[in-house]
């Protein structure tokens, strides 16, 4: 009787791993077959999965998942990026959640694993076959620039016009190949987001508390971000004067990632004191979005985010002991 009980203990965790399995072969193959979209929430099952029965089954769930993949498409490398690109995310928010971490510090750890397995995807792809994802992309770039002046040209416009047209968009393409580290870091960023928000909403559904993302009006930055910032900037000059081959890139990606901090600390401020001001959900939806919108009303928002930073206008940062 021992004996059944026993193996009875071990009956449910295989079945319900069997299940997030099977939720994570779906969610991939919905996402190389039909959209991509959904391919950020592939981890989702897993961690699920490992929040309930422990971080190293999760890693077994996931690598499972991926060799089925692999081998359902034909082609293993399938399974092999998306074992990369997702098992150590799988096994950051696990980890976190299950240890019940503060949120923003689950995000922040999930969004650092995610971008350092993309990195390594990139690396992986250039080193073993020689395909660089940079030079697809220029390439790709170069090829849209090409289609978009035949298109100009078809609408009868001038050869000064077109030629700023032209002038327009290599530069937009080029300053987006500059910050592609800073796409990648917000991709990431949405990525751990996603997963964290339906794995909360699906644990619930299952009577396992987690704490919830903070809604955007209690966002705010660490108490040390200002300080951080002063010593990131003063190392990227410091390194200007040592070599300065890639100051240009590393400089305009950090001026990227912190004008967004700001202008989600701004709209953080704005939607905090909406609120205050008894604003219905509708309204303040409505003004958030027009702030975002309206360059001229974002860049003001910016600034709020910036002062607010400093002089913590909703007085939500903890104070030092």
């Amino acid at each position: 009787m021992r004996l059944l009980k026993e193996d009875n203990k071990w009956v449910q965790p295989v079945i319900e791993g069997a299940g997030a399995a099977a939720v994570v072969v779906l969610v991939g193959l919905l996402s190389i077959y039909f959209t991509p979209l959904v391919l950020a929430l592939y981890p989702v099952g897993a961690v699920v999965y490992g929040i309930k029965n422990g971080v190293n089954p999760a890693a077994v769930v996931m690598t499972i998942a991926s060799l089925i993949i692999g081998l359902g498409t034909g082609d293993f490398i399938n399974g092999i990026i998306l074992l990369i690109l997702f098992g150590p995310l799988t096994i950051a928010l696990a980890y976190g959640m299950k240890r019940r971490r503060r949120p923003l510090q689950v995000l922040v750890t999930g969004s650092l694993v995610f971008f350092t397995s993309t990195l390594m995807v990139f690396y992986l792809a250039d080193s073993l076959t020689g395909l660089s994802i940079i030079n697809q992309l220029e390439n790709t770039f170069r090829e849209t620039l090409f289609i978009q002046v035949d298109m100009l040209k078809g609408m009868g416009l001038s050869n000064y016009e077109i030629d700023s047209a032209r002038r327009m968009l290599e530069d937009a393409y080029r300053y987006i190949i500059l910050i592609l580290p800073s796409i990648l870091m917000f991709l990431a960023l949405f990525v751990s987001y996603a997963n964290y928000v339906l794995t909360v909403w699906i644990l619930r559904k299952l009577s396992i508390g987690i704490l919830q993302m903070p809604w955007l009006h209690r966002f705010t930055v660490p108490n040390n971000f200002a300080l951080g910032v002063i010593v990131m900037f003063i190392g990227v000059f410091i390194g200007r004067s040592l070599d300065g081959t890639y100051y240009d890139t590393i400089f305009l990606n950090l001026l990227v990632l912190v004008g967004v901090v700001f202008i989600l600390q701004g709209l953080a401020v704005t939607s905090f004191y909406l609120i205050k001001w008894k604003m219905n959900a509708f309204a303040r939806g409505l003004v958030i979005f027009m702030a975002i919108a309206f360059s001229p009303v974002l860049t003001a928002v910016s600034l709020v985010g910036g002062l607010d930073i400093v002089l913590d206008f909703r007085k939500l940062r903890r104070k030092p002991q």
